[in-house]
């Protein structure tokens, strides 16, 4: 039987995924949600029309979805009984404080992508409560930053399947490169990556910010060939991509190769947060769930420490083992000095609070630079 997808939030990631499923032949009802009716509506009819057009005949529907009526949305999970579930839903998109006049923007982003964690985990969280008060079994996938989203959840017993994107935005990269220097085929390249989210903003243009620590071996047809390159060459070398939304289709297709292996068969990938774990990983996807298998040359061990050493790089100093997480003093400085926002400490119990303070301060602070939100 043709799998149920559901999408949970219909911003511009969640459109772009709606978009490129509605013209695959493998899903079966792709089933879009948001609290805007009538904006949810439009979008399917775009996509399905453009499918159409395409050539294509997908099985479309659209939802009304509150993320914040947990009960309904418990509701509509056990009438819909998806196959997969992903979220896309997030207080505020990423890219909206890439908006600011430069130095707002860069005094900012020197505090690390981890303080804007209340606003991306809010309604992650929601989502699982509801999805564990259905009964419902499926996979979950979570696309508002799974490095350390995923973690979260998990320490909080309601773990996600996966994240998406990130880790795997890089290795398509680094495989290119690889199969170009090598003059091979790049399907005879197998790149395997550990990585936090936190690096990714070396991997596409020049950082001069500390590089996160990392794992890449490279094989070709199963030998390692990884001494015969510059491994952070290959890692960092520049590849402009363009800024703001666009990139969504590079994360969308990522998604939808983990979508498809969780509903057909086992198929090796990237993820960021399986297991509920830290940072990105080589992983195992398929019917049965996703984990991540044994890595050449690097312990299951050693390959969490290097995602946990990675935190620091975002702004968080750690997680602990209730869920609780701790800010960089660094990073609580500059969100203090520059929103009049302090969160040293995150406690689960806080997470809507801080989001909700988190987003009014923003948007405050953006209208003094001539920003408009919300």
């Amino acid at each position: 039987m043709s799998p149920t997808i559901l999408i949970a939030g219909l911003g511009d990631l969640g459109a772009v995924v709606l978009e490129l499923l509605a013209r695959e032949r493998w899903p079966g009802r792709i089933i879009a949600g948001s609290r805007d009716l009538g904006r949810t509506q439009a979008r399917v009819n775009l996509a399905r029309l453009g499918a159409i057009a395409q050539g294509c005949r997908p099985v479309l529907e659209s939802v009304h979805l509150d993320l914040d009526d947990e009960a309904q949305t418990a509701d509509l999970i056990r009438r819909v009984s998806p196959d997969v579930i992903l979220s896309t839903a997030t207080r505020q998109s990423w890219l909206i404080p890439e908006r600011l006049p430069n130095r707002p923007r860069m005094r900012l982003n020197a505090a690390g992508f981890g303080v804007w964690l209340p606003i991306h985990l809010d309604l992650s969280v929601k989502l699982m409560r509801a999805l564990r008060e259905s009964g419902v079994g499926t996979h979950t996938l979570i696309a508002p930053f799974p490095d350390v989203a995923n973690l979260v959840l998990s320490r909080l017993g309601m773990q996600p399947t996966s994240g998406v994107g990130n880790i795997d935005e890089i290795v398509p990269k680094v495989a290119t490169f690889a199969a170009t220097r090598l003059g091979v085929s790049i399907d005879e390249i197998e790149v395997t990556l550990v990585a936090h989210h936190a690096f990714g903003i070396h991997a596409f243009e020049p950082s001069d910010r500390p590089r996160p620590p990392h794992f890449l071996r490279v094989a070709h047809n199963g030998t390692d060939v990884t001494k015969e390159f510059d491994s952070e060459e290959l890692l960092c070398r520049p590849y402009p991509l363009p800024p703001g939304p666009a990139t969504h289709f590079l994360t969308a297709g990522s998604t939808l190769r983990l979508m498809c292996a969780l509903t057909s068969r086992e198929t090796r990938l990237h993820a960021p947060g399986p297991e509920g774990l830290p940072g990105g990983y080589p992983i195992l996807a398929g019917p049965s769930g996703v984990r991540v298998p044994v890595i050449p040359n690097l312990s299951r061990q050693e390959a969490i420490e290097i995602n946990e050493r990675s935190h620091p790089f975002d702004g968080i100093e750690m997680i602990e083992p209730d869920g609780t997480v701790v800010f960089r003093q660094e990073a609580v400085d500059i969100m203090d000095r520059e929103l009049g926002y302090r969160c040293s400490r995150l406690d689960p119990a806080d997470i809507s609070n801080r989001a909700g303070e988190l987003l009014r301060r923003f948007r405050l602070y953006a209208k003094r630079h001539g920003l408009q939100v919300g």
